[in-house]
Order: structure tokens, then C-alpha cells, then sequence
């Protein structure tokens, strides 16, 4: 009759010997995440900065056809994009639904800001339909770029208006963390000031009534919780 064996295996997942494959998957999983979180920054940064490029050409368009003529053309475009496309410029213009951010209403409120507009807005309006496509575009071909050619006919200055971008897009994330924190750290105060409230609101009761039981208590303070 064959007799076991006593094996000893190793069960701690820092060990460089018996754990070395799983520490390197650990290892080449967190690179990645660091490598895409470090892309996901940098693309919101060029996006935050291609529109407020966007932004200083548009300022600097100036109307060269006749006020209907451009209303024209400006119809032509709008009418040519995409739903999605429409419902960015009704954004850009202040007509977002809070409530469905991308219906079809929106969509035709972006097709038709070109019903009621002057000369220059009518210019202006044609220019951002053409380039608001590649304003949200954060990797693109520097040799056929429409919105880097715009800023260099108007020329923008966009070494400074990247540096104030980028400024600017910093400082709001850290606004954001911070309003974050200040939450996370209010929180708990509010919870636990109301949970002493009921529970001396139902001792001031219990000796007043002869209620004294530990269970009661606890249901007093399982009450008060869940408040």
C-alpha cells in the first residue's frame, strides 16, 4: 500500500521563485495602465487645446461674400454633417439638451444656426462646421491638418495659447480633486453627527419611558444609520 507524501507549497505571491510569472503580469499590467492613463491625459489636453484654437480663428474670420451668399453656403455645410457632428456645434452654441445630449433635435438646432445669423457670424459659422471635426481630433497628420492651416492664415499664436490650454486644463483637474476630497471628508462628519443625534434623542426617551434594553439600543443606532 503506497503512503502519502506531505508537500509543502509556497503560498505567498511575493515570492520571486514561485510567483515570478504572475509578479511580471502584475508588473506589465500596471505599465500599461500608467501608459494609458499618461495617453488619456494627453489626448484631453489636445483636445482642450484644439478647440480653444478653434476658438481664436474663429474670432478671426472675416466675411468676403454678400450676407446671403454665405447664408448659402453655410446651409450647404450644416446640412452635410453628420448627426454627431451637429449636435457638437449646437453645444459649442449653448443648445444642449441636459436631458438626452444627443437627440435629434439638438442635432437640427446645430443644422439651422444659420437661419438667423449676420455676415460675420454667417462666416464664422462656416468655419467651424468645416473644422470642428478635426478640433476633436487628437492625433492627426501635421501635412493635412485644416485647423493648424486656419490658425496659420489668422495667424494665431499657438505656442502661447497650448502653454494657456494647458494651464488651464490643469487647474480645473486639480479644482476637480479637490472638490473631490472635500466631499469624501464632509461626508462622514453629517452621517455621524445625525447618528449621535438619534441616539440621544432615544436615551433622552428611554429615560422617560423605562426602556433600557441593549437591543433596543442597537436598533436605535441601526435606525439611525440607516437614516
Amino acid at each position: 500500500m503506497d503512503k502519502g507524501r506531505l508537500v509543502k507549497v509556497c503560498a505567498d505571491p511575493n515570492c520571486k521563485i514561485h510567483f515570478a510569472d504572475r509578479r511580471q503580469e502584475e508588473k506589465q499590467r500596471l505599465q500599461w495602465k500608467a501608459e494609458k492613463t499618461a495617453a488619456n491625459k494627453k489626448a484631453k489636453q489636445t483636445f482642450a487645446f484644439r478647440h480653444h484654437l478653434l476658438a481664436e480663428v474663429l474670432k478671426r474670420v472675416k466675411p468676403q461674400f454678400g450676407t446671403e451668399e454665405l447664408r448659402m453656403v453655410a446651409q450647404f455645410v450644416l446640412r452635410s454633417l453628420s448627426h454627431e457632428l451637429a449636435c457638437r456645434l449646437a453645444k459649442r452654441h449653448g443648445l444642449q439638451n441636459p436631458k438626452e445630449a444627443h437627440d435629434w433635435q439638438m442635432a437640427e438646432k446645430g443644422r439651422t444656426l444659420y437661419k438667423k445669423a449676420d455676415a460675420a457670424a454667417l462666416a464664422a459659422l462656416i468655419f467651424e462646421a468645416m473644422l470642428i471635426s478635426p478640433a476633436a481630433s487628437a492625433t492627426v497628420n501635421k501635412d493635412d491638418d485644416a485647423l493648424a492651416d486656419a490658425a496659420t492664415l489668422y495667424k494665431v499664436e499657438v505656442k502661447k495659447l497650448r502653454e494657456r490650454s494647458t494651464q488651464k486644463h490643469t487647474e480645473n483637474g486639480q479644482g476637480e480633486r479637490a472638490q473631490g476630497k472635500n466631499q469624501r471628508m464632509i461626508g462622514p462628519k453629517r452621517q455621524t453627527a445625525k447618528a449621535i443625534f438619534h441616539r440621544m434623542a432615544f436615551f433622552i426617551f428611554a429615560g422617560q419611558t423605562g426602556v433600557h434594553s441593549d437591543r433596543e439600543i442597537e436598533g436605535a443606532d441601526g435606525r439611525s444609520r440607516g437614516d
